[in-house]
């Protein structure tokens, strides 16, 4: 709980929260006081009597009960102090490609806002540049997705900024577009004809496959080249080959073969 002058200052730079060391004589009061939801004591840093700056005030136990006593990790808050200042920016969602699974991209989105109100200290209100609205969580969007962003006050170079933004979040619609590339299918005959072999054609039962994943990894790759070893063909046959290539997925994933071979 800090208190300070909300209505005049905005306060940034601080920890969120502390370690507290209790001591008791029973362990039922260790277990009263340490379940959120029957816990009587606060931790309190008073900034009521500072004013703009960088300052250090202790940290306070109230509402401790009789018979314990408690330590503060750590034992005082730091925190930056700055005139209070609103001022109104533009909403640009921000959705990373490592947000995405392997694939895809973002075809579109749609914001139910595009400006929001934000509030901190007038330093920091003139290094915004812009609020971004950011996915939360770890999940590769793979769906066009419904629901809300977080919202962030950025700098022009993308550092988050401390700030208050109101709403802290927005609606958002993302449509996805899966990304493909069509390639051929190339044979490589290796190893040597058996010495009854006069000849070996080829062909196969499909020309072209589809390879899904990153645009960069797409560009690499111009076609998808299949090995058969030939030493130990000394008849007609049908083989089935896996089709590979790094660092994207093969659609279909197999080829087959026809080998017709010409005796001497």
């Amino acid at each position: 709980d800090i208190k300070y002058d909300s209505d005049k200052y905005f306060i940034s730079g601080y920890s969120y929260d502390a370690e507290v060391y209790l001591t008791a004589t029973t362990q039922l009061a260790l277990t009263t006081e340490t379940t959120s939801d029957t816990r009587h004591f606060k931790l309190v840093a008073d900034l009521s009597n500072f004013g703009p700056g960088t300052s250090h005030v202790p940290i306070q136990v109230k509402n401790l009960p009789d018979g314990m006593s408690a330590q503060v990790s750590p034992s005082t808050l730091t925190a930056t102090i700055g005139k209070k200042a609103s001022k109104t920016f533009d909403v640009v969602a921000n959705i990373t490609p490592d947000e995405l699974a392997n694939g895809y991209e973002v075809k579109k989105v749609s914001l139910d806002e595009t400006k929001v109100e934000v509030t901190s200290s007038e330093d920091i209100i003139n290094q915004i540049d812009h609020v971004q609205a950011v996915l939360e969580g770890d999940d590769n969007l793979s769906d066009d997705y419904d629901g809300n962003l977080v919202l962030q006050a950025v700098s022009s170079n993308g550092t988050i900024l401390a700030s208050s933004i109101s709403p802290a979040k927005v609606h958002a619609k993302i449509s996805l577009r899966k990304l493909s590339k069509s390639v051929p299918v190339k044979l490589e005959l290796t190893g040597d004809k058996a010495s009854n072999v006069s000849n070996i054609s080829y062909s196969f039962d499909r020309g072209h496959v589809t390879i899904v994943g990153s645009q960069e990894e797409m560009d690499k790759i111009d076609s998808i080249t299949v090995p058969v070893d030939i030493s130990q063909v000394t008849k007609d046959t049908s083989k089935t080959l896996e089709l590979k290539a790094e660092g994207v997925t093969v659609q279909p994933s197999t080829v087959k073969v026809n080998l017709k071979v010409t005796q001497k």
